[in-house]
């Protein structure tokens, strides 16, 4: 029978072994003589196994006349071959960003010989159908539509970039506009296809129960794809100004401010990240909201001064966007949300405390773990980082760096980044009571004495 003492010593031993920990090991990297990047992260615990392409061709990767082309090529390519793949035994799904494009499939370690097979017949060496292009036009263009008349917080957020990155092509909507998507062709499609979907610009991400040899080997005999380096892109420039869609027969106002943030590659990004956690998001309609700790969400919740809001840092490969976005149906007191916001945004500068970039700190860690809870949420990582800046943190490193950040480091960047410095400005819904701009430009700063 064991003794009271020596349970407590037992269960002393066991605490004293306990580490931080992840289920994935290190991500690999090969880069293929015809310029061809493949990153693996394996996971011996974990019964499915993602392969994917993910190519750095998304909304920058376009123009004005053909914005939309990287999103109906996506649309084409997987409605029209989801039957293949799950006859093969394999999820097939697809995202669209700002800076690239992937496909992804999911399935058992035995599958990777297909699904690198399927890969490659039907996205690199993408066969398309001049008819099932106008059809899937059709579709895109309503989906579009319906984006545009019922999202109205996401519509802001793209005008906040149209706004922000003017003449860039930051600046393009990701999904492209119902008038652009309704002009495109096949021909446009496969212009754009052969120009972005080169071996330079590809990266092959494995995840899950995979080895890094096994996968290397797979994509050096069944992958083919076109010789090319990575087309060039103008880098994103920010641009103090604003864009205002008043409509009053909407429920409420959708707003976005946001000063010029920072690049994923930047020794500030953690920093800028830090930042946003320390004001977080809201959500009126949340029993907790009223107890979320921050100066902000208690007088937002005391006055009812928002529906919603959610601070962010967006990161690209050449710029950023720091700020946030808000929903609030107290249309009369806009001005004061806006007022209350950016002289919290001021305090980041003179007065944040410990305890706040703790917490901050604290909120990002929790996101970044919890955002990794399977192999595609890693292959997604992965692929989206090193496909624009060429390598992905790891997990331990994340953590470091967030762990380095301090007081003086949010002071000082708040100081360079936000204070008396240019905002973007978007807006929808009933905002007259948003002021103008030069009313909101000066709340980025206050009086010292």
């Amino acid at each position: 029978m064991l003794s009271a003492r020596s349970i407590k010593q037992s269960t002393v031993s066991l605490n004293l072994k306990r580490t931080f920990a992840t289920a994935y090991g290190k991500t690999q990297y090969t880069s293929l003589s015809n310029g061809i990047t493949i990153a693996t992260e394996s996971n011996p615990d974990a019964k499915s196994a993602t392969l994917g392409l993910w190519v750095g061709a998304g909304s920058t990767s376009e123009n004005p006349y053909n914005n939309g082309v990287s999103g109906l090529l996506n649309q084409v390519i997987v409605n029209s071959n989801q039957a293949e793949f799950n006859k093969a035994g394999l999820k097939f799904g697809s995202n669209v960003a700002k800076e690239y494009t992937s496909f992804f499939t999911q399935g058992l370690k035995g599958s990777l010989p297909q699904a690198i097979e399927l890969l490659n017949s039907k996205v690199a060496q993408a066969e398309l159908n001049a008819e099932y292009v106008l059809k899937q036009r059709e579709i895109t263009a309503k989906q579009l539509e319906a984006f545009e008349e019922t999202n109205h917080a996401g519509r802001v957020f793209e005008h906040l970039h149209a706004t922000a990155f003017q003449n860039t092509p930051l600046a393009l909507p990701t999904r492209g506009t119902v008038e652009t998507v309704s002009d495109l062709i096949a021909q446009d499609l496969e212009k754009f296809h052969k120009k972005n979907y080169v071996a330079g610009n590809t990266v092959v991400v494995a995840t899950g129960d995979v080895k890094h040899e096994d996968v290397v080997a797979l994509v050096e005999k069944k992958l083919q794809i076109a010789a090319g380096s990575v087309p060039e892109i103008s880098a994103g420039k920010f641009l103090g100004s604003e864009v205002r869609l008043r409509d009053d027969t909407l429920p409420a106002a959708y707003i976005a401010i946001a000063h010029e943030g920072e690049a994923i590659n930047s020794p500030n990004y953690y920093v800028a990240q830090v930042a946003a956690e320390i004001f977080g998001s809201y959500n009126g309609v949340e029993p907790i909201s009223k107890n979320l700790g921050t100066k902000l969400s208690g007088t937002v919740s005391e006055f009812h001064l928002a529906d919603t809001y959610n601070h962010f840092s967006a990161s690209y490969k050449t710029a950023g966007l720091w700020g946030y976005a808000a929903e609030t149906s107290n249309v009369g007191n806009i001005d004061d949300l806006v007022h209350f916001t950016l002289k919290e945004w001021n305090r980041l500068t003179i007065s944040i405390s410990p305890a706040e970039v703790a917490r901050g700190k604290q909120l990002l860690k929790n996101k970044l773990l919890f955002s990794l809870n399977s192999p595609l949420a890693v292959a997604e990582d992965i692929g989206s980082k090193v496909v624009t800046v060429g390598r992905r943190a790891s997990v331990e490193e994340a953590i470091a760096a967030i762990e380095k950040v301090d007081v003086a480091a949010v002071k000082k960047w708040a100081g360079a980044k936000l204070w008396d410095q240019d905002i973007a400005v978007a807006g929808t819904g009933q905002i007259e009571g948003l002021l103008d701009y030069m009313r909101l430009r000066n709340e980025t700063s206050m009086m010292r004495w």
